[in-house]
C-alpha cells in the first residue's frame, strides 16, 4: 500500500513544479509569436492547470497557514515572479491568477 502524500510534501511538490512552469513560461514568452495556434492552445491549457493549482492548492495552503516559513518564502517568490511577467500574460492572452499578488508579499 502506497503511503499518502502529506500536506507539506504536496506543497513542496507543487512549489517545485510551479518554479519549473515559470521557467517554461520564460521560454514561451520568447517563442510565442513563432508558435502555431495549436502550440499556443496547448500551452494555454497547461497554464490554466498551473493557475488552478496555484489558486486551489498553494494559495489555500497559504491562507490556512499550512505552509512552513520556508514554503511561505518560496510561495511569495513565486507570486512575485508571476507579477513580474503579468504584462506578458496579458499579451499572450493567458489566464491571470485571481490571487491578489500584493496580498501575499
Amino acid at each position: 500500500m502506497a503511503a499518502e502524500i502529506t500536506s507539506a510534501e504536496r506543497i513542496n511538490h507543487e512549489l517545485k513544479l510551479s518554479v519549473a512552469m515559470l521557467g517554461e513560461l520564460a521560454d514561451s514568452i520568447e517563442q510565442w509569436e513563432e508558435m502555431t495556434g495549436e502550440e499556443q492552445a496547448d500551452w494555454s491549457l497547461e497554464w490554466d492547470q498551473f493557475i488552478n493549482i496555484l489558486e486551489h492548492v498553494l494559495h489555500k495552503a497559504y491562507k490556512s497557514r499550512q505552509m512552513s516559513s520556508e514554503q511561505v518564502v518560496r510561495y511569495q517568490e513565486l507570486l512575485s515572479a508571476i507579477r513580474d511577467v503579468s504584462p506578458n500574460l496579458s499579451k499572450m492572452n493567458l489566464l491571470q491568477p485571481r490571487v491578489s499578488l500584493a496580498e501575499v508579499v
